[in-house]
């Protein structure tokens, strides 16, 4: 028996798939899981992101930049500590820049008063009459933003839509605080 037996899993999981995209693309999708009562099997829990590849650009995957690949890696173990609770209040917690790298904060840093108002458009764009969750607001605006900055977090572009709320652009239900508990539209 291999040592990967002995251990009890945890009842929760992160998937990581792929679907094909029209124009020859490729989406990697990550899903939260939860197992189901029958033995060895799981159930879709919470969507959590995707981000679209162009055609070809996964055929060679180490063309990838290191920054990118780390941030995916990274992404999925604190995916999987969250939703196992192995992080302090994961899923009942304000959304916090506490966690960000030193690398994200220099990034963050560095952004332009454009840029800032490309990452609110990008959000806007994302927006209409009808309420949506923030997260899928940030989540849809970050990987369809072929343009966007590297290394910005979720957590910067949730506070982003805060301000677009503060500003009166957008009208916000639930706790802005938590984007998985939140919606916006825009504002009438």
């Amino acid at each position: 028996m291999g040592t990967h037996q002995n251990a009890a899993s945890c009842r929760n999981a992160v998937l990581c798939s792929l679907a094909d995209l029209p124009d020859g693309g490729l989406r990697v999708v990550v899903d939260d899981l939860r197992k189901s009562d029958t033995a060895g099997m799981w159930q879709h829990h919470t969507f959590v992101t995707f981000k679209d590849y162009p055609a070809g650009t996964l055929a060679a995957p180490e063309s990838l930049s290191e920054a990118e690949l780390a941030d995916f890696g990274f992404f999925v173990l604190v995916r999987l500590l969250a939703v196992n609770g192995r992080l302090p209040d994961a899923d009942d917690a304000p959304d916090s820049d506490a966690h960000l790298t030193s690398e994200q904060r220099h990034r963050i840093a560095a952004l332009t008063d454009e840029d800032l108002a490309w990452i609110d458009q990008q959000l806007l764009s994302h927006c209409d009459g009808q309420f949506r969750k923030v997260a899928y607001v940030v989540g849809t605006a970050m990987s369809l933003d072929a343009e966007r900055q590297p290394g910005i977090p979720d957590v910067f572009y949730a506070g982003r839509v805060r301000r677009l709320v503060e500003r009166g652009v957008l009208e916000a239900a639930g706790d802005l605080s938590r984007m998985r508990y939140s919606e916006v539209r825009r504002a009438r």
